[in-house]
């Protein structure tokens, strides 16, 4: 026991894998969700960090899945980027969940390398409130990763890259790595592959907004 507490003594940053950070200085803002926020390191999702949300296909609530953070960071007028959503969203069903759409704009770069650079220099400028990019199947390299992993750690919100799921067994220096399962009847499951903290091994699922766009 005591071996433990000097090596945590050494860093708050530092934890044993079946225990959560040391660390009281991590912000986060609350997912809306209160299931999800109690799995989520410091209760909701990690600001000055990257989180990866996979799944296998599109329109299964993943954009429903940050509404609650979208309507939170537009209402203090903090502009939250879309970058390359693979659908065009519904302005008015965004706007009846509170969302600010004068505080919502959409980047479009067809080159990936030029979306990747766009997504590193709004991190670095730390300009935005939030930052959300849809990536494709395309094979990156784990550099780039933690290029964007260093650059959003200068970013005092959160950032979010969507990818496929058949990208999951690949490095990913992402902090937070979440596997988004479709459910009927409005829900949406949630499988937490990577947090800094104790493993998940089990299947969350949680209740989406209605009457939302189709993503």
């Amino acid at each position: 026991m005591k071996k433990r507490q000097d090596l945590l003594s050494l860093s708050s940053e530092l934890w044993w894998a079946d225990g959560w950070p040391q660390s009281a200085t991590q912000k986060t803002i609350g997912s809306g969700f209160e299931a999800l926020d109690q799995e989520l390191p410091a209760g909701g999702w990690p600001c000055g960090a990257l989180s990866e949300l996979l799944s296998k296909q599109i329109g299964i609530g993943e954009l429903r899945l940050l509404i609650p953070v979208m309507r939170q960071l537009t209402l203090q007028q903090k502009t939250v980027m879309l970058m390359n959503p693979p659908m065009l969203p519904y302005g008015p069903a965004l706007a009846s969940h509170g969302v600010d759409m004068n505080y919502l704009i959409l980047l479009k770069a067809s080159d990936v390398f030029d979306r990747l650079w766009a997504i590193e220099q709004c991190l670095r400028s730390n300009s935005l409130g939030c930052i959300l990019a849809w990536l494709p199947h395309t094979d990156l390299r784990p550099t780039v990763f933690r290029r964007l992993q260093l650059a959003a750690q200068q970013f005092e919100g959160p950032s979010f890259v969507f990818r496929p799921m058949q990208v999951h067994t690949q490095a990913c220096a992402a902090a937070l790595r979440v596997l988004l399962l479709p459910r009927p009847q409005q829900r949406l499951g949630l499988r937490i592959l990577k947090r800094r903290g104790p493993m998940h091994s089990e299947v969350l699922e949680i209740e989406l907004p209605t009457s939302c766009p189709s993503f």
